[in-house]
């Protein structure tokens, strides 16, 4: 006697059951790299083959249940490191656009790498993730500061920088008591203005950022940017100290288990 087909029916299993086989089907162990409107770059895989779109696309239960994972339990990455912000991040169904403000608002694990701190920081970049964090779920923040993209031959750091709104924005988003856990680290080749800030700490971790500057390990150019050699290509920097040498009318609240 054959037997008969029979439709295996996912949404009759348990909630805990469904929740584990999503998580391996959604979850990444790479960072997730925000790429374009509706796709991420083509080198991140999540579990193989399975893809998050077709998942989410199910029915509406399933984008719920899905959703909910995907969002709260990835890593993502958004690269804002251009002279501008790219048109596929702040164009229609962008992430940093109108349409894409509830996706924003249920990510919980970020990490942003800059290379300016600049008007498009203080009116996109940095309300964007105020929301993310005062309306959304974003909890989990690490700043990489890159190498500064305006070097050349007649070009200085602007000794006034940190009084400005644009960086006065970054202070305040950095000092947002309802993150828990913040991270700043900069590039080896950096403005001096990071340079008192240092983190001195002992690890005795490999890693790739670098917490235990030597003084004579560094040095500065020729157009004033500090440069680290022999060591690691990150250094991880005392965001708490930078708030309170340079935040204006700021006071940072610990809040729970915040993490520095």
């Amino acid at each position: 006697m054959a037997v008969e087909n029979q439709t295996f029916r996912f949404l009759d299993l348990p909630p805990e059951l469904r929740g584990a086989i999503l998580s391996h089907l959604l979850v990444s162990d790479f960072p997730i790299i925000l790429h374009n409107t509706t796709l991420f770059a083509p080198s991140t895989s999540i579990s193989g083959s399975a893809y998050f779109l077709d998942v989410f696309l199910v029915n509406t239960q399933m984008y719920q249940e899905a959703s909910a994972i995907f969002y709260s339990q990835n890593r993502f990455t958004l690269n804002a490191q251009s002279h501008r912000l790219p048109v596929h991040l702040t164009s229609r169904g962008g992430f940093l656009s109108e349409e894409g403000q509830d996706a924003r608002r249920r990510v919980r694990n970020l990490t942003l790498h800059l290379t300016r701190v600049g008007g498009e920081f203080e009116r996109v970049l940095g309300p964007a993730l105020s929301d993310m964090v005062l309306s959304g779920s974003l909890r989990e923040l690490r700043l990489r500061m890159g190498p500064p993209s305006w070097r050349g031959a007649n070009r200085m750091p602007d000794p006034d920088m940190v009084q400005r709104p644009p960086f006065q924005a970054l202070l305040r988003l950095l000092a947002d008591p309802y993150l828990e856990k913040v991270e700043l680290l900069a590039w080896k080749v950096h403005l001096t203005v990071f340079c008192p800030f240092h983190r001195k700490a002992i690890s005795s971790v490999k890693t790739d950022v670098r917490t235990d500057i030597k003084t004579d390990a560094e040095s500065i150019d020729d157009q004033g940017l500090a440069i680290l050699r022999n060591g690691p290509d990150w250094v991880s920097l005392d965001w708490r100290a930078m708030v309170e040498m340079y935040g204006v009318g700021q006071q940072i609240v610990r809040v729970g288990e915040r993490t520095y």
